[in-house]
This record gives C-alpha cells, structure tokens and sequence, in this order.
C-alpha cells in the first residue's frame, strides 16, 4: 500500500456506527419542521404510486374485459380512468420535484451548518494538530467528506427508511390480490438479503480505501504544489511525478475496486430479480388459467412486483450512498472530537491595552516527553524594553515566541502579562495586543490593503498608508498599478521576499500592538530594504515591549538588553558591550558572524 510520507490517516470502525446519526441530530434539528413535510411528501407520493396500478385494474377489468368479451364500452369511462391514470403520473412528477426541492433546502443548511463548525473548530486547534495533518487531508475534511453528508442527510436516511416501509406496504398489497403468488415473491427475499450482507462487508472495506488514498493523494498534491520551486531548484520534477503517479494508481485501484463490486451487486441483484418475474408469469398464468386471478389483478400484482424491486434496487444503491457517508462522518467526527491544545478559562480576567510588563517564570517546555527544549526559563520584562534573544540553532528561541503569543502552553512554570498568568486572560483580548512578524511571511489572496489590515474593516485605509510609509513601504506600493489595491496573487508569488516582509511589518502597526514578536523578521531584507525599514523598526518598537529574535548585529545591537540561550537554558543576559567584554557564547557567535 502507498503511504503518504510523514502522515498516517486515521484507524476507523469496521462497521457503520449509527451513534454517528444521532451525533448529527443538533445540525438537523433547526431544520426539523422541513424534514417533516418531506416525509409528509414521500407518504402522499407512495398513495399515489399504489393508485396508478389499481387504475389499470379498473381498466383492464372493466372496459378492456368488456371489449374482449364483446360486450358495449362506455367510452366516457375509458376516458376518466385516462384521465385518472395521467392525474396520478403528474402528481407523482409533482411530488418527487417538491420532495426534491425540500430536501435540498433542508440538506444544503445543515452542509453548511457542519461545514462551518468544521472549520471553526479547525481554526481553534493548535499546532500540534497542523503539524500532524497536511493541509491537503483537511480540505479534503472540509470539502470533500462534509459534501459526501448531503445526500445521507438530504436523502439518505429518509429515503431508505420510506424504501422499507415501502417494501412492508406494496407486499401488503401483493397479499391482498394474491396471497399464493405473494408467499412465492417472499420466497426470494431471504436471497436478496443474503446477497446485499455480502455486498456490504466488501463495500465498506473498499469506500474507506478510496477515501484513505483520496486523502493521501490531496495532502501529497498540496505540498507538491507548495513547495515546487525546491523541487525545480534540486530537479526533483521526476521524483515527484512519479510519487504522484504511484498514488494516483493507488486511488484508481480503490475506485476500481468499489466499481467492481457495485457492478457485480447490481448484476446479480438484477438476475434474481428478473429470474422471480419469470416465476410471476410462470404461476400467474396458472392462477389465470383456473379463473382465480383476473387480468386486472394480475396486470396490478405485476405493477406493483415491480414497484418493489425498485427500492429493494435502491436500497443497494443507497447502501452506496450511506457507506460513503458514514466513512466521511467519521473522519469529521475524529477533528470535531479532538479537544484544543490550550485550554479556555471558564472566565478570564481583563487585561487593557497599554504599555506591558512580561514575565517567564520558571518556563518547562518539550515537544517529547523527556526531551525538554526550554529548561526553567526564568525572565523578566519591563514595559517598553527591547529584548533581543539570540542563541544557536535548535536552543529554543522559536519556542520562547511561540509561548508568549500563546500558540502553546508551557508544560510548567507560567508565562505573564501584566502579572496575570497568560491562560488566566480572554484569548482574543490577549492577541489583540500582541503583533507577530515572522520570517515566512504569508501574505493572501486578495489586495495590498487586505494584507495589511488583515481583512479588518475597522482599520481605516488611511492608518494602512501610514503603517506602510513608516516601514519605507510605500515607496514600491505606490508603484503598483493600483496602489493600495493593488492585487496580490496566492502567496504574494509576485513580491519579492524583501517586500513580503516590508509589507509585515506594516502590518504589524497597522494593528498597534502593546507587544511586538519579531522572529527572524529581518533575516531576509536585503541591504537597502534594510536601511529603509531600520527607521521604522524604530517607529515600531518605541513604546511597544519587544521580544526579538535576530541574527543580524544591527538589530541585536539596538536592543536594551540581550538573552543568549544554549540547550533551553539561559546562559547569558545583559547588554551588547557587557556581553561582548565578557567573551563568552554571545561574543563567540558574533566573532563566527563577523
């Protein structure tokens, strides 16, 4: 079996777990009065099915035997049963496109009520989760999987439980024109069932195949996607296709297999069908013959056989529908079931936007347990400071980030603003006033003012010029066709990494933030960009507590003081001159810089 390298999909049941509907119960219940009238719909729609056959009875009981046997027709009344039978055809015609309608209505509500809280709740998970799942399976999630739950919402269950009352109700009907040739119809029923239990074992297995390499073949597509300029720059072009086209063969042998079986189903399920309507000529002609069948009754008895060999068809046809489903409402299931990474305070203290005070507090942090990557980190900020952390790589600077934006929680010590422990504060009031700018900066689809506002209407245009001129950027901004609306294509492919970052810091002040996160933010602004944006930094940083993790000596240099980490652990803190007189780590790394 292929395996999308670095990812494992999910172990799932071996059977349908109907919890699941009941799981599905608080998406449908807003929409419950709809579900109902379509109920209402299918109970009329089935009265009028079993009318149409009783009208040809009439018919072929009553003027056609009349015809045959020589005797005067009544033509008004072969007019009125004409008539009556094309009544029945256009209310049939009319009922299934109002069923249609209902249904579709109710189903796209709750699709979109599920697809929403999918992605809420996506979006509140922690890294731990991304890192885990590749973008590619959770758009398949959030897309694919949610779609597959219309038809088991909309029509699914509904229609397969009306198909099995329908199936009671026609064999009632056989029962009452003919209670010998009905028994000989049931007869074939325990085949029936036999051969869908078959059926059903080899579907499940084949619909979780094809939604697992489905999954894996997206996650693989995305990433091949993202990073294809490294694969241009080391020629990988053959490595990758080929990964490709060996997944792609994965997904089409899943499909195939699921043809096959379906086919088969239907195949054999047709041939026994088929096979008891020759029985149903073989006795009925019988039951003709001693006068104890007329030909109305027997015309009706074939009708209706053959109105229940319609959703026995669909109940193999829905069993289709229903496996693909259930596999999908699984898989949304397990993300809606996983907790967040942080947890929520049942009620969070204020904390006011102003000049902050920082404070890590004997901070343990590991990825693994037992491998910590920070180690009793003990710091402390004043309002206003420029805490520049440098370090090698792999000593925990990231991290350190990472906890004071509260992307992750330590595992322990505490982490202050203000005094007050970070998982005490409201989230959102929290990031309100903490601006992050990272090396890789991700810019979206949209204009240059979305980018830097983020989207956020509050942000007035004019702050968002400002923001940009602080920063030296609207000097390429302006040259843009237009400006400030300027489109940005995905991932702003056509800026250059210097003005991607330019375009960071903007919206960094843009935002105002009371504590400013810079991870690498300069490491790749080129020298000019560099001596462009330092006035800026300055703008930036003064009055806003700043922790900053740089490379470059220019921006170590300015900070008031500077933390070295080695392994987790802090080894050094002061300024740049002391620092550099004691000759220790940090005078070390510049001496390599340099």
């Amino acid at each position: 079996m292929v395996e999308f390298r670095g990812y494992q999909e999910e172990a799932l049941g071996t059977a349908l777990d109907l919890t699941h509907l009941r799981r599905l119960w608080p998406f449908v219940r807003p929409y419950r009065a709809g579900f109902l009238v379509a109920i209402g719909i299918l109970a009329v729609s089935f009265a009028v099915e079993l009318a149409g056959p009783y009208v040809l009875r009439l018919t072929l009981d009553g003027p056609v035997a009349d015809a045959v046997a020589g005797r005067s027709v009544d033509r008004a009344t072969i007019w009125w049963l004409g008539a009556a039978y094309l009544a029945v055809t256009l209310l049939g015609a009319g009922l299934g496109y109002a069923y249609a309608l209902v249904t579709t209505w109710c189903g796209q509500r709750v699709i979109r009520d599920v697809r929403s809280r999918l992605f809420e709740h996506v979006l509140g998970l922690g890294p731990r989760f991304f890192e885990t799942n590749p973008a590619g399976k959770l758009v398949t999630r959030v897309t694919s999987d949610v779609e597959n739950l219309n038809e088991l919402i909309a029509t699914g269950v509904l229609q397969s439980l009306f198909d099995l009352l329908k199936i009671v109700g026609i064999l009632a009907a056989l029962f009452w024109i003919d209670p010998v040739l009905a028994l000989y119809t049931l007869a074939v029923t325990p085949v029936v069932v036999g051969i869908s239990l078959l059926f059903r074992r080899f579907a499940r297995d084949a619909y979780r195949r094809v939604r697992t390499r489905l999954a894996r073949q997206n996650a693989f597509t995305a990433e091949a996607v993202g990073g294809m300029r490294t694969t241009r720059v080391f020629l990988q072009e053959d490595a990758v296709r080929g990964h490709y086209h060996e997944l792609n063969r994965a997904t089409q042998g899943a499909w195939i297999d699921t043809v096959v079986s379906f086919s088969l189903f239907f195949s054999v399920m047709d041939f026994v069908l088929r096979a008891s309507q020759a029985g149903i000529l073989w006795f009925g002609g019988q039951h003709l013959l001693e006068g104890t069948l007329s030909v109305g009754a027997f015309g009706q008895f074939w009708l209706l056989y053959n109105k229940l060999t319609d959703p026995i068809r669909e109940l193999g046809e829905k069993y289709n529908v229903l496996q693909s489903a259930f596999s999908s409402s699984e898989r949304i299931f397990q993300i809606l079931d996983r907790p967040p990474d942080l947890r929520l305070p049942a009620a969070p203290r204020p904390t006011a936007k102003g000049p902050a005070a920082l404070r890590f507090e004997h901070v343990w942090f590991a990825y693994r347990e037992g491998m910590p990557v920070l180690q009793d980190i003990d710091l402390a900020i004043a309002q206003g400071q420029v805490v520049a952390v440098v370090g090698p790589t792999g000593a925990g600077k990231t991290t350190l980030l990472s906890l004071l934006s509260r992307l992750r929680d330590p595992d322990s010590g505490r982490v202050l603003l203000d005094g007050v422990d970070l998982r005490d504060l409201d989230l959102t009031a929290l990031r309100r006033r903490i601006a992050v700018v990272q090396q890789d900066v991700f810019l979206f689809t949209g204009t240059v003012l979305d980018n830097v506002r983020l989207f956020d209407p509050a942000i007035p245009e004019a702050k968002a010029e400002a923001a940009l001129r602080a920063v030296g950027a609207w000097e390429f901004v302006q040259r843009l066709p237009d400006g400030l609306h300027a489109k940005v294509e995905e991932r702003g492919a056509t800026f250059s990494q210097g003005e991607r970052q330019l375009l960071s810091f903007a919206r960094a002040i843009a935002h105002d933030p009371d504590v400013l996160i810079l991870d690498e933010a300069t490491a790749n602004i080129d020298t000019a960009s560099e001596a462009r944006i330092q006035e800026g930094l300055r703008v930036l940083l003064q009055g806003r507590t700043s922790l900053v993790v740089a490379h470059r000596l220019s921006t170590v240099q300015r900070a008031d003081r500077i933390v070295v980490l080695q392994r987790g652990r802090i080894v050094e803190d002061g300024d740049h001159a002391s620092l550099l007189a004691r000759g220790g780590l940090y005078a070390r790394m510049l001496h390599r810089v340099g």
